[in-house]
């Protein structure tokens, strides 16, 4: 069993890297849908939410 913090998950889990512009909402729903045990966002710039950044 493979643990992250108070997340518990398969032996063998199909994890979704975060891909920059790539891994959006629907993206991921879609891998949810078809097997992927852990989705999660792209990285997000502290820069750009300190300067509230439209891109960011």
């Amino acid at each position: 069993m493979v643990k992250i913090g108070d997340i518990e998950l398969c032996d063998f889990p199909l994890l979704l890297a975060p891909m920059e512009d790539v891994s959006d909402p629907p993206f991921r729903a879609l891998c949810k849908e078809h097997g992927a045990d852990l989705v999660y966002t792209e990285f997000i710039s502290s820069e750009g939410l300190i300067r509230d950044a439209a891109k960011s």
